[in-house]
This record gives structure tokens, sequence and C-alpha cells, in this order.
């Protein structure tokens, strides 16, 4: 068993815990189960915070989800990184479940001396804090060059993008031609609305972002930004008399308390000829209809399972949404994805099931296009 003096450390970030957070710093305890577990202050004196142990593991990036192994043995001199894990790498996983489940993903193949790692394996006394040293500034130093760093063997984290999106050209190539005016509700850091305007000329979009950090990239791309809670925004909007031929709900609408209302807010914006095109994860997805069979469901930071979703749709589901904010015409397409690992069998058994829907197991996505109704 490991002894008491090793230690694994998470840095305090602004706004504190969260419910994704808490979960995932429960998944980094699990996979190191014998260490202690404290809060670091990134602003604290590193001399005091790492006098507490001999051996440390620091989570730089606790959403990172850890990949199953042993125990991590440090190396005299030098700091061992955890290999960043791409979601995309193979094998592709959906959930919790199924990365414990498969085989050990490859990590790169060199370390790139601008490569940052979810998390580090040290000894304290190889490395002395330097006078007046923070915890944050110490694990940035030990996890950059001229530190001696090297990956370690059988330890690797998934690293969820604290942005993700691209142009999703899978989404927005369902807008007709001659769209003026787009409002992208949850834009993001705009890289959508951006290549959507780039594509069709005379195009201008407005952006609605919650996230401070990502409003701030998206003010680069797009016409317009608005900054704040979509409620409040849509609201703003339609009292300045704005309206849009073109609105875009992309992967937003899971994590809106009343996806119904903010559907309906939209349409008030929609000029009579508007066009709105809405994607959302599907919970009917075979990832996790065999988890719960299992008796298995594990929020992840991103994904069909991303724990900042507050509503889970099918495509009834969703078309029943559309319908009672005042949505028409619809119509809904599935989106594949990636298949669920091991699909094959599980598919042949759901089949004998009378009415087993093989389309929504399939399915990652619902991608819905509408028109609005006549007030």
């Amino acid at each position: 068993m490991t002894a008491v003096s090793d230690f694994i450390g998470f840095l305090a970030r602004p706004g504190g815990l969260d419910y994704g957070r808490r979960l995932a710093r429960l998944r980094w305890k699990r996979r190191f189960p014998h260490r202690c577990a404290v809060e670091l202050s990134p602003t604290a004196r590193a001399g005091n915070a790492f006098a507490a142990a001999r051996n440390w593991v620091v989570i730089s990036d606790e959403t990172a989800l850890p990949a199953p192994g042993a125990e991590v043995s440090t190396a005299p001199g030098r700091v061992l990184l955890a290999s960043p894990l791409s979601p995309a790498a193979r094998p592709i996983v959906h959930t919790l479940r199924e990365l414990e489940e498969a085989p050990e993903a490859a990590g790169p193949k060199g370390l790139d001396p601008e490569e940052s790692s979810p998390a580090i394996v040290f000894r304290a006394a190889d490395f002395p804090p330097l006078d007046a040293e923070t915890v944050e500034d110490y694990v940035s130093r030990l996890g950059s060059p001229p530190t001696p760093r090297a990956f370690a063997a059988g330890f690797g984290a998934v690293v969820f993008e604290d942005s993700p999106g691209g142009d999703r050209a899978d989404v927005t190539r369902r807008f007709p031609p001659g769209i003026r005016r787009l409002l992208d509700v949850g834009c993001g850091p705009g890289l959508a609305a951006a290549a959507l305007c780039r594509s069709r000329p005379g195009l201008t979009a407005t952006g609605i972002e919650r996230d401070a950090k990502a409003a701030a990239l998206a003010r680069h791309r797009l016409a317009d930004v608005r900054e704040g809670d979509a409620v409040t925004a849509l609201a703003r909007l339609a009292e300045a008399g704005e309206r849009f031929d073109a609105l875009l709900f992309a992967d937003v609408l899971e994590h809106f308390d009343d996806p119904i209302g903010v559907l309906g807010l939209a349409r008030k914006l929609a000029l009579p000829e508007a066009t709105l095109v809405a994607s959302v994860p599907n919970v009917g997805h075979l990832s996790l209809v065999r988890d719960l069979l299992l008796g298995r469901f594990d929020p992840l930071p991103a994904g069909l399972a991303d724990a900042g979703h507050l509503r889970w749709f099918t495509r009834t589901s969703l078309a029943e949404a559309l319908d009672e904010a005042g949505w028409k015409d619809v119509t809904i397409e599935p989106a594949a994805g990636v298949p669920a690992p091991e699909a094959d069998e599980f598919l042949r058994r759901a089949e004998a099931w009378t009415g087993a829907d093989r389309e929504s197991l399939m399915t990652y996505q619902w991608i819905a296009v509408a028109r609005p109704g006549s007030s």
C-alpha cells in the first residue's frame, strides 16, 4: 500500500466546484485510491504546500478523464506526465464504462516541448520550490522545459477541449440559400457562425454566449456578440425589434432548464420565412442504453453523458419541444457519429425485442429543421 506521505493535489479554480468538477475529482481519487487528496491554493507558497508529502500527483486539469491503470511510481530527478488523450482517438468510447473496458490507448509518440499535461507525478525533494514561488508557478515550472520530463507508462487521461465545436457544417448546411441574418444561440467561440458567414456572402451573425472566455473569442469573428444568459439576451433582442431569418441551436438546448421556453423566445425573433436548425445529443444512443441496462450512468465532462446536460432528448421529445414552442414544418434527421464499441452483438440482441428502434440506437445526434408557426 502507498504510504500516507503520498498525496494527490487539485489546483483550486475560480468559481469553486460544480457538479461536474466534483465528479471529475472523484474519478481521479479513485484512480489513486491510496493517496491523500488535498486542494492546493494556486496563490499559496509552494514551499509550504508541498512540504506535506514526499511524493505527489498534481492534477492541473481535473476535468480530464483518467484512464484506468496502476499506481504511478515517481522517477528520481524527473517529472512524469500523464499522456493527454483525445476523445477522438482510437478506440473511441462514449461512456466511462466503455473507457474502463477499452484497450489501452496509445499516448503521444514523443515529448512535445509545448505539450501540456493534465497531471504530473514527482518527488518534492527533487524539485525544491523557489523562494516566494506560488503553487501555480511551481506546477507550471515542473510541467515545462527545461525541467526533465517524460510520459509515464500506462498513465493517460482523456482531455476535453474548453470550447468544442468547429465549423459544424453537418448542422449549418441545412440552412437554405439567401439567408441574411443569423442568430447563433450558444455560439461558443463563434467558429460555426463565422464559417457559415464565409460561405454565404452577405450573411451577418449575432451570437449569444454565456461563457466570458468563449464570448471574447467570438467577438473577433462575429458582427455582434451578446454575453450572458440566453433568456435575457433573447428578450432584449426582441425588445429592440431585432429579427432574424436563420436561428441556430447547435448542442445547446440540452443545457437549458426550460428549452421549450427558450425556443419560444427565439420564435418571437424569427421572420416569417425564417429557418431554425437545432442539434441535440440522443439519449437513446446504444452506449447510454447499454450502460443503463448494466446499471450504469456516469456523467462526463462532455459528450452524450455531459454533466452539464439538464434535459435529454429522443427524436420524439425534440419534436414535441419544437411543436410546443410554436415551430412548425419540423423535420428531424439522425446523425450517426462514431459507432459504439462492440455494437453488433448488442444490436443483434436488441432486435429480438419487439419494437426496438435500431435507428435510435445508432444515432448520436438528432438534427431538426423547422419554420416559425403563426403567432
